[in-house]
């Protein structure tokens, strides 16, 4: 089998702390401003703020999660806990963005004044600094795994969100429109609900143990036929451990002269497959026979694409 390890969970976790930290200031002082103000919109960005936290020690533990052994119960370890993580914490965001959208509805049918310009364009300045340490810190990480990709997402349209605040209240220091409020709090909702969307799918992909989006099957296919001495591969499977590991099995054909060469054809197929495609968990099974009809993936084709065929 082949392995490919490149992560350093102990570096992400360290970032991960300073980032915990400095975004609890934040949502405090976000809490304290926008009630002293009246202004929605930072009230939604400290609320935002406040679900980064979460999500943010949620990660935490994903990176901590993921570096437990694996066991006789669970054999690849623990890797999908990441994924498990990124999941709830993108779960959770959509909930805020609902909540924000709802209470921008009230505030669209019942402005409210605000007060204190300079308070809140003071805090949000604040909470913009801190997005970006968080983004300088994180920035490196979110390569990484997906749980560390979220991590980054949220500070990144935390960010955005600032800027947002940030605007709508110079808008409305300098001319009294406080509708600008409820517009930057809609469209602060609307980044949030488009940032869980792709981390939902990216994991429920995951989950269901799909191919990878990166991976194209028949490129993957093809690169095995292709290796020397090998006839024919089918039954294969192609899946991920977590959203930077991924695995693949299958069976592949050889002559019968080759069998005793089985373990050096392997370990040919491990490596290809680890150099080109990043696949760093290889099982591959050596025999001489074919496929019969009815097996799942013979010879790389899936069952209607057989069909299809068999009509031309």
């Amino acid at each position: 089998m082949g392995h490919v390890h490149t992560r350093s969970p102990l570096s992400s976790g360290k970032k991960l702390i300073w980032a915990i930290l400095f975004n609890s200031v934040i949502t405090l002082a976000e809490f304290i401003g926008g009630i002293m103000t009246g202004y929605l919109s930072l009230l939604a960005d400290a609320v935002h703020n406040l679900s980064d936290v979460a999500a943010l020690a949620l990660a935490w533990v994903g990176v901590k999660g993921s570096q437990l052994p694996a066991t006789k119960r669970s054999t690849f370890g623990y890797k999908r806990i990441e994924v498990m993580t990124a999941f709830v914490s993108a779960a959770a965001l959509i909930v805020i963005a609902v909540f924000i959208l709802l209470e921008a509805y009230e505030r669209l049918k019942n402005p409210q004044p605000i007060t204190n310009p300079t308070l809140f364009l003071s805090v949000a300045v604040v909470g913009l600094i801190g997005n970006v340490l968080s983004i300088w810190l994180l920035h490196s990480e979110k390569g990484k795994s997906l749980n560390m990709k979220t991590a980054f997402l949220h500070m990144a349209y935390d960010a955005i969100s600032s800027v947002a605040v940030i605007i709508g209240g110079i808008i409305i220091a300098v001319t009294g429109w406080v509708l600008i409020d409820t517009i930057m709090s809609a469209i602060i909702a609307l980044m949030i609900f488009w940032s869980s969307y792709l981390v939902i799918k990216e994991a429920v992909l995951i989950f269901l143990e799909a191919v990878p989006p990166e991976i194209d099957f028949d490129k993957v296919a093809a690169a095995i036929s292709d290796v020397e001495r090998v006839r024919d591969v089918h039954d294969l499977h192609i899946w991920s451990l977590s959203s930077s590991e991924k695995a693949l099995s299958c069976h592949v054909c050889v002559d019968a002269d080759e069998v005793g060469n089985s373990p050096s054809i392997a370990a040919s197929i491990n490596r290809m497959i680890a150099d080109r495609f990043r696949i760093n968990h290889g099982t591959i099974q050596v025999e001489v026979e074919g496929c019969g009809e009815n097996v799942l993936l013979c010879n790389s084709r899936l069952p209607e694409e057989k069909d299809g065929a068999d009509k031309a």
